[in-house]
C-alpha cells in the first residue's frame, strides 16, 4: 500500500513535528538545569534529546519520498534538502514571521512583534547564504 493520502503519513508527520518539538524543549530544559548546577539533570535532557533526534529521523527517513514535510518540496540529495530548505527560509522570513508580527504588534504586543520581525530579518540571511550555496553549486562539474 501506498503511504501517500494515508492516515499512517499524517500520523508521521505529526510525529515528526512532535519529536522534533521535544529535542528542542529538552535542550531548552537542559540549558536551564545548566544555569541552576544541576549538570546531572542537563545530561539527562541532553541524552533524551540526542533521542528523540533519533526518533524524528526515522519519521522523516519514511516521509522523504513524499517531501519535506514543511515545504513539500522534494528531498533527498544535497540540492533537493538546501532547495526545500530555501523554500522554507523564504517563507519565514517572507511570510510567517511578517505575519506573526503583524498580529502581534495588532495586539499591542510590541516587545513579541520586534522579536518576530528580527526572526524574519535572520531567517532571510538564512534564506540568502543557502541560495549562494545553491548557485555555487550550480557552477560545478557533477
Amino acid at each position: 500500500m501506498a503511504l501517500k493520502g494515508t492516515r499512517t503519513e499524517k500520523n508521521l508527520r505529526d510525529a515528526f513535528a512532535a519529536e522534533a518539538q521535544t529535542n528542542r524543549r529538552y535542550l531548552y530544559f537542559a540549558q536551564q538545569a545548566d544555569i541552576e548546577g544541576e549538570s546531572e539533570a542537563a545530561e539527562l535532557f541532553r541524552t533524551a534529546a540526542e533521542a528523540e533526534t533519533g526518533h524524528a529521523f526515522g519519521h522523516l527517513e519514511f516521509l522523504e519520498a513524499l517531501g519535506d514535510p514543511l515545504t513539500g518540496k522534494p528531498l533527498g540529495s544535497t540540492r533537493r534538502n538546501l532547495e526545500a530548505a530555501l523554500a522554507h527560509e523564504k517563507d519565514e522570513a517572507e511570510t510567517r514571521y511578517p505575519d506573526m508580527a503583524k498580529v502581534a504588534r495588532e495586539e499591542g504586543l510590541e516587545d513579541i512583534a520586534a522579536w518576530f520581525e528580527s526572526l524574519a530579518r535572520g531567517e532571510a540571511a538564512h534564506a540568502d547564504r543557502i541560495d549562494r550555496l545553491l548557485t555555487r553549486m550550480s557552477g560545478k562539474q557533477d
